[in-house]
């Protein structure tokens, strides 16, 4: 017959781990990744007795984790989706702002110092009109240098935030490298029966992980896990688990790499990781910050270029040749500052950049490479190769025209394995200047006029001076041209060009083609090496007469500084494509259109981790109306197992008794 006694303390064990698990359940339910726990109950092999069978109770059969390993992995993968997009558009947002909002954009303040120059061009003697444009010049200077030095803040806060996660990667990896070994352990010695909380914690672990970086997790058979990063670089190998952290690859630039540390072997694997929030920093770096610092420098560098180029052909109060109005962008710490050697290069090579063609200028980076005999220069945008040549060796040059920059090996040498990032615009917003301190010296004026005698009698007109190098041997002499010259028609189809001091003639005969434009100099072929060069048009009579002269005492000329004011609208960057505006309004809108594409995928890719969540959720949840329908059953099925005890202690008393 069967033992009721043993049946019912079968029965009280059941319900008694039942409620054990119900109740481990219920005080965690707000526990981060918990999933709940079910007993499973097997009925006991029952006895044959006579022509049939007699059952002996209930055994715990084990306690079963309800989780759903897809969903797992569907909610990590889509956590590292969504942290990816947050954090980019974190970043997105205050670059966006920075560019667009009133108070901080460079578009107004450029407004207003071409606005200066109008002003300035209307009445060019004026002191007060020459006070407001060296005031409007500083205020766009310190708007280049105070937007760069914003972004250069959002760069520094990112390197921080990168070197923050890299050390909380390495917590977490060694955190599930731990795991690991707690679970194969006690795997081992408890065959068949699972450690469900700390699979539980090793799996919120990982979830965390990829809240940091996008991870690939690998089942092992003995129940731990490996987890890899990037493109397949190891971070945790079952119990070992691997270090990340981040440094500065070159010298000079503020720029942090991600380095994945084994034991002795350390490797930069920076391109290779993507998603969690340190892939969306590394996406911010690459696709806002770096090309704002190049476009805004490629902006403010081309901008001091033309505009120096242009006001060095002009003539100040003081009737001298204009000078630098900005700063000399090829200045020697300006052309050291745009090469970063790497800190690992073992050679002693010293180089600089001079940009040689700001039209030709792109806003790219560049990596030089040496393999022991050539040297590679590299965009690292699109990582083409721009240009293979042999080593210059110490002194040498190269130029790179389609780049629009010089390469200069100063001194050392490179040896197999250096390598140099070129960064020609990246500093060009912090390093534009205002040269010019004295109103005098703004050169509204062009240094040569002309003059038509008043006994012409043809129909003939100065169309227009070209000034194109105030460095000319004509230049020379403070306020005379040397040579002035007089140009003088020997018939309406030709004529002689005349040394003015001495009456010489300098070249007879030169062709003119009536009412076409003519340039007198240039046909003569004195010009370009004059410098300058007087276009004339209309028809000449004979002995018709222009004289060139020195612009001595023009303080009412303002041709210089209308010409100064076409540079607003003048096409200048990207081979004569853009203008200043254009190519900033080109910069604020791809921030604008990466900012907006960010919203939407931070919004779409959070709806679908918290779908995620919800659907983990629904699974693995721990439910509070169910726990306590659970927990009065269980209760009410100990008490039925009591009472069988009960039961079974009077039967036998009664059997006693009867004896």
């Amino acid at each position: 017959m069967a033992d009721l006694a043993g049946i019912a303390l079968s029965g009280l064990r059941a319900s008694q781990t039942s409620l054990s698990t119900v109740s481990h359940n219920i005080v965690n339910v707000d526990t981060a990744g918990y999933s709940r726990q079910r007993t499973e109950l097997a009925t006991r092999i029952p006895l044959q007795y006579g022509s049939g069978f007699i059952g002996q109770g209930v055994d715990v059969d084990g306690i079963t984790r309800i989780s759903n390993q897809f969903v797992t992995d569907q909610l990590r993968r889509d956590t590292q989706n969504f942290n990816s997009y947050n954090s980019y558009y974190e970043y997105a947002v205050r670059m966006d702002s920075l560019l667009g909002d009133e108070s901080t954009a460079i578009t107004p303040t450029l407004q207003s110092f071409f606005d200066g120059l109008e002003e300035l061009a209307n009445d060019p003697s004026s002191i007060a009109a020459r006070q407001v444009l060296l005031s409007e010049g500083q205020a766009l200077v310190n708007r280049f240098n105070t937007v760069y030095d914003q972004v250069y803040q959002q760069n520094e806060t990112l390197n921080t935030e990168m070197a923050t996660i890299a050390s909380q990667v390495t917590q977490l990896a060694k955190s599930i490298a731990n795991l690991n070994d707690s679970i194969r352990t006690v795997a081992s010695n408890n065959v068949g029966q699972l450690p469900n909380d700390l699979l539980d914690q090793r799996d919120e672990a990982i979830r965390q992980l990829s809240e940091l970086v996008g991870v690939q997790v690998v089942q092992d058979g003995n129940l731990t896990v490996n987890v890899f990063i990037g493109s397949g670089q190891p971070l945790v190998l079952g119990g070992d688990s691997y270090t990340l952290s981040t440094d500065t690859g070159n010298s000079g630039i503020s720029r942090n790499n991600v380095i994945l540390t084994a034991g002795n072997n350390s490797q930069d694997i920076t391109a290779q990781l993507s998603g969690g929030r340190m892939g969306g920093l590394l996406q911010v770096r690459e696709e806002l910050i770096d090309p704002i610092f190049n476009e805004l420098g490629r902006m403010a560098t081309v901008l001091a270029d033309t505009f120096n180029d242009q006001h060095q052909l002009g003539m100040d109060l003081n009737n001298q040749i204009g000078g630098l109005f900005f700063g000399d962008i090829n200045s020697p710490v300006a052309e050291a500052q745009r090469v970063s050697a790497s800190l690992d290069n073992a050679g002693a090579a010293s180089l600089s950049v001079t940009i040689s063609d700001v039209s030709a200028l792109t806003a790219d980076n560049y990596e030089l490479r040496f393999d022991g005999a050539n040297y590679s220069l590299i965009n690292a945008s699109s990582d083409t190769t721009i240009a293979t040549f042999a080593d210059p060796g110490a002194g040498g040059t190269v130029v790179l025209a389609s780049e629009g920059f010089t390469l200069n090996f100063a001194g050392g040498a490179s040896v197999a394995g250096d390598s140099f990032m070129i960064t020609p615009t990246r500093m060009g917003a912090a390093e534009i200047s205002l040269e010019i301190d004295n109103v005098k010296q703004v050169a509204a004026a062009m240094p040569v006029r002309t003059q038509l005698p008043q006994s012409n009698t043809g129909a003939g007109f100065v169309e227009n001076v070209v000034v194109s190098d105030t460095t000319a041997a004509d230049f020379a002499t403070p306020y005379t041209l040397t040579p002035p010259y007089t140009v003088v028609f020997t018939s309406a189809t030709t004529y002689d060009v005349i040394n003015s001091t001495t009456s010489a003639v300098v070249v007879g005969g030169v062709a003119f083609t009536p009412n076409q434009s003519n340039g007198l100099l240039q046909q003569a072929g004195l010009y370009p090496a004059s410098g300058y060069d007087v276009v004339y048009n209309g028809v000449p009579a004979l002995g018709d007469q222009i004289v060139m002269q020195y612009n001595n005492g023009g303080v009412g000329d303002n041709r210089n500084a209308l010409l100064l004011g076409k540079l607003s609208s003048t096409k200048t960057i990207d081979n004569g494509a853009t203008t200043y505006q254009s190519a900033y309004g080109q910069l604020v809108s791809g921030v604008g259109t990466r900012t907006r594409d960010a919203e939407v995928g931070q919004e779409a890719s959070e709806s679908i981790m918290r779908q995620s969540e919800a659907q983990r959720e629904s699974i693995s949840g721990v439910n509070l109306d169910e726990e306590a329908a659970d927990l009065m059953r269980f209760q009410q099925a100990y008490q039925a197992s009591a009472r069988v005890i009960q039961v079974s202690s009077e039967l036998f008393d009664s059997i006693l008794n009867s004896l």
